[in-house]
C-alpha cells in the first residue's frame, strides 16, 4: 500500500471532552481520534505517523471545522465510513491528500463563533467593544501567552442577532489560547454596561485589567480556511449517529420547553 499524507476535517461537541488536547486519565478529542485510527488499523503510532491537529480547544468548545493530519497506508475511499463507523461524539466530514511538508496549523484563517444570551445586552455598546479588537493588537491582556508572542491581527468580528442570541463572529489566522474567550468577556461586559469601551482600549494598550473569560461552551470552531479546498461527505455511519443525536436534543428541548410552560396556560 502506498504511503500518503491525510487532511481530514472533523467536528465535536465540545461538553462531551475535556479538551482537545491529549492528557492522562480524562476522554479528549485527540485521544478518541486516535483510540479510532488504530481501531481501523490507520495509524500505530502518533509520533511515526506525524498526527497533527490543526487548533485547541478547551473543554466545553465545540467544532464544526478542526483539521488532523498524519500519514497513513488506509483506503483514501474507506477512512471516512471507517472513522465514522468506529468513534464516538467525534463526526469526520471531509478527507483529502495533502503534500508530505503540510502542516495544519498553517492556516489562512480561523473562524470561530460566540452564541450569547440576548439578556439585558445593549447591541450597539457590544458592536462598539468588537471593533476594538479588530487588527494588529498586543492581546497580552486578552489571552495565556505560554511564551508565545502577543502581538496578533484580528481580520473581522462581526456580531448579529437572531431570535435570543447575539451571534459573534471572530475572524483571524491565529487565536492565543483564552484570546476568543477573554476577548468576548469584555464584549459582553461592555455590552451590560459593567466596564466602558475606554477600559478595553486601555487594556490592548497595556493597562493591566482582566475581563475574565467567557463560558466554554458557547463558543465553536466554525472553520479552518486553507489554500486548498475540501469537500464535505455524509458518510451512513455519521447520518445515523448525528440522526441518533438530534432526537435526543429535540427530547430534551421538548422537556425543557414543557417546564417553562408550567403555570402559563390560560386559565
Amino acid at each position: 500500500m502506498r504511503m500518503w499524507r491525510a487532511a481530514i476535517k472533523f467536528a465535536y461537541e465540545g461538553k462531551n471532552f475535556n479538551g482537545s488536547q491529549r492528557q492522562p486519565g480524562v476522554r479528549t478529542v485527540e485521544g478518541e481520534v486516535i483510540r479510532g485510527l488504530k481501531k481501523i488499523g490507520a495509524m500505530d503510532d502518533p509520533v511515526t505517523a506525524r498526527f497533527k491537529v490543526a487548533s485547541r480547544t478547551d473543554a466545553g468548545v465545540s467544532a464544526l471545522g478542526n483539521l488532523v493530519c498524519f500519514d497513513t497506508e488506509f483506503s483514501r475511499d474507506r477512512i471516512l465510513h471507517a472513522l465514522n463507523a468506529v468513534c464516538d461524539d467525534v463526526y469526520f466530514i471531509a478527507c483529502r491528500e495533502v503534500a508530505p511538508s503540510f502542516s495544519p496549523r498553517r492556516a489562512k484563517e480561523r473562524w470561530y463563533r460566540y452564541f450569547l444570551a440576548d439578556d439585558g445586552i445593549d447591541m450597539d455598546l457590544l458592536i462598539s467593544a468588537s471593533r476594538l479588537f479588530v487588527g494588529r493588537h498586543d492581546f497580552r491582556r486578552f489571552c495565556k501567552p505560554e511564551g508565545r508572542a502577543t502581538v496578533k491581527t484580528v481580520n473581522n468580528i462581526v456580531v448579529t442577532k437572531a431570535g435570543g442570541l447575539f451571534i459573534i463572529d471572530l475572524y483571524a489566522r491565529e487565536f492565543l489560547r483564552n484570546m476568543v474567550r477573554r476577548m468576548v468577556a469584555a464584549m459582553e461586559k461592555a455590552g451590560r454596561g459593567t466596564v466602558t469601551v475606554a477600559d478595553i482600549r486601555e487594556a490592548l494598550e497595556g493597562r493591566d485589567i482582566s475581563f475574565g473569560l467567557a463560558d466554554p461552551y458557547g463558543l465553536c470552531l466554525m472553520d479552518i480556511i486553507y489554500d486548498i479546498d475540501f469537500k464535505a461527505e455524509s458518510t451512513e455511519p455519521m447520518k445515523r449517529k448525528v440522526g441518533e443525536k438530534r432526537e435526543e436534543a429535540l427530547l430534551e428541548l421538548f422537556f425543557y420547553d414543557s417546564l417553562l410552560d408550567i403555570g402559563n396556560d390560560d386559565k
